[in-house]
């Protein structure tokens, strides 16, 4: 999120627009889009104001199996997208869907710190219904699965082989930086 946030910085001062920056890292390990459904309102009204800009990355953890079972489908997290879209227009119209990374497989299914799992193809199947759902609703959706997955270095950007490290979350930030950039223009 700093790293978004010097990016901020960057465009309020380009476009002689510079507002205090209100960038807040509202992810918790572990969540799925029913978490963040729960907590959205509650956190964003007491952060966002007319500047803001809501960057959403949710849905690997929607995607895990536990012990074979899909923890989920797409049908219930696109409903949910819905359900976050509709609550973050109320806050702004400045609304990004950061698409999902992929896993490195052999790390990731089972994971080393419980009995969940994460596959490929599973997380493909979620990144399609949210590049869908943002493109029927006209919001902008940053791909990231493709530029991580065909990394010369994936195993080494996703360590554990879930979890981005300081170069993959700096893959990220340069995926994500220009497209916050010219959603903050739009204004």
């Amino acid at each position: 999120m700093s790293r978004l946030r010097k990016a901020y910085d960057k465009v309020s001062i380009e476009t002689d627009e510079y507002n205090e920056p209100y960038i807040f890292n509202l992810g918790v390990s572990g969540n799925t889009s029913d978490d963040l459904l729960t907590r959205f309102n509650d956190e964003t009204k007491a952060r966002a104001n007319d500047e803001s800009a809501l960057i959403f990355s949710i849905g690997v953890n929607d995607s895990r199996t536990k012990a074979g079972v899909n923890f989920s489908d797409t049908k219930h997290y696109t409903q949910n997208l819905s359900e976050l879209l509709s609550l973050a227009r109320k806050y702004s119209d400045k609304i990004i869907f950061v698409g999902l990374t992929p896993c490195v497989e052999e790390r990731s299914n089972p994971v080393p710190w419980g009995d969940a799992g994460y596959t490929n193809s599973r997380i493909k199947e979620f990144d399609a219904s949210l590049r869908n759902f943002c493109k029927d609703n006209h919001v902008t959706f940053v791909e990231v699965f493709e530029p991580f997955y065909k990394a010369q270095n994936r195993t080494e950007l996703l360590p554990d082989g879930l979890h981005p490290n300081n170069e993959g979350h700096q893959l990220l930030a340069d995926l994500v930086t220009p497209v916050l950039g010219d959603v903050l223009k739009q204004a």
